[in-house]
């Protein structure tokens, strides 16, 4: 198994391991700028939420761990670039770019 799916599988297991919190959060109303100040741990949540999301919109039931990193690397630089941009505008374009 190679570290990226063990970071992976470790990140899942940690993810179902963890306490239910009260915050709910609205994706269509983060902001890049929110997004830059999450910690790691809610950043990793909320990038394998995305994944989830726009795999089950185009009906993908796999998971590509280079893409998926490639993705992440790819969305904290468009962020860096426009923090005021909504995350999911930002998902929308690099998807309209690949």
């Amino acid at each position: 198994m190679t570290l990226k799916k063990i970071a992976l599988a470790a990140a899942l297991v940690t993810l179902a391991a963890v306490p239910a919190k009260a915050e709910v959060i609205d994706i269509s109303t983060v902001k890049c700028s929110d997004f830059a100040k999450m910690s790691e741990e809610e950043g990793s949540y909320l990038l394998v939420w995305l994944h989830g999301y726009a795999g089950g919109k185009a009906g993908d039931t796999t998971i590509d761990l280079d893409s998926f990193a490639e993705s992440g690397t790819a969305i904290g630089e468009s962020c860096a670039e426009s923090p005021e941009l909504g995350l999911m505008t930002v998902i929308n374009q690099i998807e309209g770019d690949q």
